[in-house]
């Protein structure tokens, strides 16, 4: 039976949930998108949060190299909005700046030097904050 969007206390109360538990699977970050979405179709929070488990837990690969891939992926489809939280996650996860560039490098070899000149803003971003939250490790 399909889900359908209501709008009841209920519905935003799973999909709330649904965010949260995303928000803490993802290491703390929460894409902007994904937030709008809870609010106003709660029900399709829930169903992403769900593909999401399934899809990006580990197996074969690591949820780390799925966001890797992911970051790639999305730079090729030139989403420039998306470069940052598939970024993001992949740090959460454990990928080093050199991952990043490197999964970027992918990116490029199927889209063309396009794609790495649309996720400059989201790249620099993620290696800005990857370079401070290693020297705060450091002090």
């Amino acid at each position: 039976m399909p889900k359908t969007n209501d709008g009841s206390c209920e519905s935003r109360e799973r999909a709330d949930k649904a965010v949260e538990d995303m928000k803490n699977c993802m290491g703390g970050y929460v894409p902007c998108a994904l937030d709008h979405i809870r609010q106003y179709h709660p029900d399709l929070a829930v169903t992403i949060k769900e593909m999401d488990k399934v899809l990006m837990e580990d197996g074969a690969l690591d949820r780390k190299t799925k966001r890797l891939i992911a970051l790639a992926c999305v730079a090729v489809r030139m989403c420039e909005d998306c470069i940052y939280p598939q970024a993001r996650v992949a740090a959460n996860y454990g990928a080093t700046s050199e991952e990043i560039i490197e999964a970027m490098h992918v990116a490029v070899v199927v889209g063309g030097v396009p794609s790495w000149s649309m996720a400059k803003r989201g790249l620099t971003q993620i290696l800005e904050e990857l370079k401070n939250e290693e020297a705060e490790k450091s002090e």
